[in-house]
């Protein structure tokens, strides 16, 4: 970090000499001399024998303008920002007319240090002096002058930001950043610089598990995922199940620093694998986002073809478990400097990333954007005032209810250099993700409940049909975790070879946050119920909703071409009776005539309405009335 400091304001200093370099504010050979040679010591960073000749070069010139700057980069480097700022002061009062760019000097490096008023007010006395400066630097200022008033005005509208330190068992004595958090909050990770041998440090992983609302002391990642290299700025999917993170120097690796990906088997990670191109190349891969489900990748990367020296890509996963060419996220996101950090949100539209190039408060600020339904970004917003400083702000994780925020900072008191903190987050923020949750369950066998089933899981939105979450529950176990937005209707459905589908509605208030999904194998009798296909109060009218759940059902007639069902139509025992079975009979029709229409042979199907005849449940209650209203599909030949 302090090289990177040195490098930065050595480069600032230079771009201060007027375009020929043998031109300085002094003509004083002596002054130059020495100037010259603290330049060089600088360039070592011999800070102490770099002061001494500055110093001596302001002794022989007080007003050598390029001195003060040299001695004020100096004291930066010594992490004295309170002597900087005063040299840079003494250079304005000294030498503010003779070189009046002095005042930007002092101006950025207030700004710089979360003196937006005093940076403001330099801003303005240079703006008075603009005839004297060139095209470029008036540009500078211009740029500096709208940094002022935006910082301004975002402290004028605070967020209410209360950081809290989440302690010993996530937190360390050494470095800890990076945190990433699963869907349901019990699995909790972070990337520590960690002591290497005598002289170094090294990034490792480590994670902890909620045990009675209270995290467990974090525990280093075994092998084969932690290694004698780095690894580190780690992504977890919604279930918990897929990683994906970075490591640098490693064998085989593509370039520097490669994403690699690894899954939970059981209760085992597997061997990582690096993605390879066309994720990887030789360039820098770093900090990927994983979405909910495994399937969309961001990540940074300072590949040629951005926009500037890092952007965010983004990667998906194919039906054939192989990655797209990874697509820049475009001018609206990337910028000609840095963009770091980005955290992809459970909602799978709200992205939140950290950078430079947009306007803030400093050095780095927190942004957050969200994905229109065409899939272009909106204007990334400023996540606020006090949340981002003038110091660095990155390395935000947001949880799937879009409540609270965890990130890294040395800010808030810590245990020792930078720690993890957590914060709430209310109404006062300027964008929330759509609030997420999850059901988690166990598929398993209908005739032996100890033969676990590793279904495909997929979660649709009733509405539009579209996929919001598809995956495969644990080959082992056949646990799962599937999330969905709060707001909505989902259709859930699983398959299998050799099994039939099974169908749910998922909805906030219909369904348990656990489910035990037993699986019907494919055989005659067994029957699905078709719990998401809908029909109006008296109508045998299909409503467009349940188009998505039909489809389904098509789908697996088309895979299994030799099943044939019969459609039966049920209704409670409210009305008469005669009615009642011409609105069933009429709704299985509707169901046979739709499927017959996506070109399922008429031969393979029947239909037949029972009204009544055949309950699930008494019909004593409204809800068993409900789950009784029902079409479902029974297998009569294969």
């Amino acid at each position: 970090m302090k090289f990177q400091k040195f490098i930065c304001f050595l480069a600032i200093v230079m771009c201060s000499l007027p375009m020929f370099s043998q031109t300085y504010s002094t003509q004083n050979k002596r002054a130059i001399a020495a100037y010259e040679q603290a330049i060089k010591q600088f360039e070592l960073r011999y800070y102490d024998q770099a002061l001494l000749e500055v110093q001596n070069a302001l002794k022989i010139d007080n007003t050598f303008s390029e001195a003060y700057y040299l001695l004020a980069g100096i004291y930066m480097q010594q992490g004295d920002t309170q002597q900087m700022l005063s040299t840079l002061q003494t250079c304005v009062g000294l030498c503010g007319d003779k070189t009046p760019w002095a005042y930007y000097k002092l101006a950025y490096e207030q700004f710089d240090s979360g003196l937006y008023a005093q940076a403001q007010k330099n801003v303005e006395i240079l703006t008075q002096k603009k005839q004297q400066l060139q095209i470029h630097e008036i540009e500078k200022l211009a740029d500096l002058e709208k940094r002022c008033s935006i910082a301004l005005d975002l402290q004028t509208k605070p967020v209410n930001f209360k950081p809290k330190n989440m302690g010993q068992a996530i937190n360390s004595q050494y470095d800890d950043f990076h945190p990433a958090i699963t869907v349901d909050e019990e699995l909790f990770i972070i990337t520590c610089n960690v002591p290497f041998g005598s002289k170094s440090f090294q990034e490792d992983m480590f994670y902890s598990v909620k045990q009675q609302g209270e995290w467990t002391n974090r525990m280093l990642f075994p092998k084969p995922i932690t290694t004698l290299s780095n690894e580190g700025a780690q992504s977890i999917s919604a279930d918990g199940k897929t990683m994906v993170y970075t490591a640098c120097g490693m064998a085989g690796g593509k370039g520097s620093c490669d994403i690699y990906i690894t899954y939970k088997v059981g209760n085992q990670w597997i061997k990582p694998k690096n993605l390879g191109s066309p994720v990887n190349s030789r360039h820098w891969e770093s900090q990927p986002s994983l979405s909910a489900d495994g399937r969309t990748l961001y990540f940074v990367s300072n590949r040629p073809g951005g926009f500037g020296k890092k952007d965010i890509w983004m990667s998906t996963l194919t039906d054939t478990n192989t990655w797209t060419p990874p697509v820049n996220l475009g001018e609206t996101i990337n910028t000609k400097d840095e963009e770091e950090s980005p955290f992809i949100h459970a909602d799978g539209k709200t992205l939140f990333f950290s950078t430079d190039g947009h306007y803030g408060m400093g050095k780095k600020d927190m942004f957050v954007t969200q994905r229109h339904a065409n899939g272009s970004w909106r204007t990334p917003v400023n996540m606020g005032y006090p949340l981002n400083t003038h110091s660095k702000e990155s390395h935000i994780v947001v949880n799937a209810a879009g409540t609270k925020g965890y990130f890294a900072s040395n800010q808030y008191g810590s245990l020792g250099g930078i720690d993890i903190f957590e914060f709430d987050i209310d109404a006062s923020f300027p964008i929330k993700p759509s609030p997420v949750t999850y059901i988690s369950g166990v598929v398993y066998d209908a005739k032996n409940i100890d033969k676990k089933v590793p279904a495909l899981i997929q979660l649709s939105d009733i509405q539009t049909g579209e996929v919001f979450y598809e995956h495969i529950a644990d080959y082992y176990t056949g646990s799962f975790v599937v999330p969905f937005a709060e707001d909505k209707t989902y259709a859930l459905t699983l398959t299998h070879h050799g099994y039939l589908l099974y169908s749910e509605q998922v909805h906030l208030k219909t369904v348990s946050k656990t489910l035990q999904i037993p699986m019907q194998p494919i055989a005659i009798g067994n029957t699905v119920v078709l719990n998401n296909v809908f029909f109006d109060t008296d109508s045998y009218a299909l409503k467009p909703e349940s188009k998505v759940e039909l489809q389904a059902i098509v789908d697996f007639m088309n895979t299994n071409t030799t099943v044939c069902f019969e459609i039966g139509g049920h209704t409670d025992n409210v009305g008469n009776k005669q009615h009642n079975i011409a609105l069933s009979n009429n709704r299985a029709k509707a169901v046979y005539d739709f499927i017959v229409e996506q070109g399922i042979a008429s031969s393979r199907l029947t239909y037949k309405g029972y009204a009544d005849n055949k309950p699930m449940v008494d019909n004593s209650t409204a809800e068993n009335r409900a789950k009784n209203r029902r079409t479902e599909m029974v297998i009569t030949k294969l």
